[in-house]
């Protein structure tokens, strides 16, 4: 992962540990009174809720229904799943359709679906092909909270449904008045509070450029969260050239750029989930205008000469 929590010594800390959306979980809770118990069942309970809405690992899924669902037919969706819908198509607006829910063809094309391995690199007729598929400009979103397909796509949350699980989870921890604690679901963070010693959680953050991803530096956080993208752990070497996971909609090829990571510090999880992918598309001038240009974000990027790029408002201090 790229993140490293620093743990709590306080009689009153409660660690729960777990498997979720193919990764795992970590919550670590500062209170004076705990029901232990309690909180596991909620927190599992939300995540299973979570997971039946956008899975697409589970067939019966709301997301894998709605991929086998007739065109031109609305199809209802929960709460949970409208919003997250209507957040990337938010997302999909704002980045002129860099980020977009229904890339997933030409992730399969390139071998980086669950039940794909790349053996030679797609035909541009493939691509091109392929490419008819995507765009979020084919999916209907109505306030009935219905969504339809104007043409034949499939839409995939795994770029936002880890930060919207982050915040819910956290949205429930303050709703029962547990505001003291950290939620981390596959790297993606949310910091709620203090942590150890009323001071402001620290979290580490590994450097992908180097060959142990040993931590490089400590991101303080205080009522906000932080979410990385990269390109360094999940990738083919073909013919001497290397291909990332992370494929542009609009070319429909892996990115090729000298970004190895975007790390985002927003308020809510889902918001730096969904810029962080967004922003391995950009280049870094137009990425941080992008982010300038945003209330209360700030960004950070490693690239692959090992040098660092950051937005003036990104605090952190080197690991010595």
């Amino acid at each position: 992962f790229l993140f490293l929590f620093y743990s709590c010594d306080s009689n009153n800390y409660l660690e729960i540990d777990g498997y979720t959306m193919g990764t795992t979980y970590s919550i670590k809770i500062l209170a004076s009174s705990i029901d232990e118990n309690k909180i596991k069942n909620d927190v599992e309970a939300i995540l299973n809720s979570i997971n039946m809405d956008m899975s697409t690992y589970i067939d019966s899924s709301s997301i894998s229904k709605f991929n086998n669902f007739p065109l031109g037919i609305k199809y209802p969706l929960s709460n949970d799943f409208y919003k997250v819908i209507n957040f990337s198509k938010h997302f999909y607006d704002m980045t002129d359709g860099k980020f977009d829910i229904t890339i997933n063809p030409l992730v399969q094309l390139w071998g980086f679906s669950k039940n794909t391995h790349l053996e030679k690199l797609p035909s541009k007729n493939q691509i091109d092909s392929t490419l008819q598929y995507i765009g979020m400009g084919n999916l209907i979103i109505q306030t009935d909270k219905t969504l339809t397909k104007k043409r034949e796509l499939t839409i995939d949350l795994s770029a936002i449904a880890k930060g919207y699980a982050v915040d819910e989870l956290s949205e429930y921890l303050n709703k029962i008045n547990l505001k003291n604690h950290m939620v981390e679901i596959g790297g993606e963070v949310r910091a709620s509070g203090k942590g150890k010693e009323k001071k402001n959680w620290i979290i580490g953050l590994q450097n992908p450029g180097s060959i142990n991803f040993d931590l490089f530096l400590k991101v303080p956080l205080l009522n906000k969260s932080l979410a990385t993208s990269g390109n360094y752990r999940n990738y083919y070497d073909i013919n001497g050239k290397r291909y990332s996971h992370i494929i542009s909609p609009k070319t429909g090829y892996p990115i090729d750029n000298n970004i190895l990571s975007v790390s985002i510090i927003a308020r809510e999880c889902m918001y730096a989930d969904a810029l962080a992918t967004a922003l391995m598309m950009f280049n870094i001038d137009d990425g941080m205008k992008l982010v300038e240009s945003l209330d209360d974000v700030e960004v950070l990027y490693i690239l692959d000469d090992h040098t660092i790029s950051y937005s003036g408002g990104f605090t952190f201090t080197h690991v010595k």
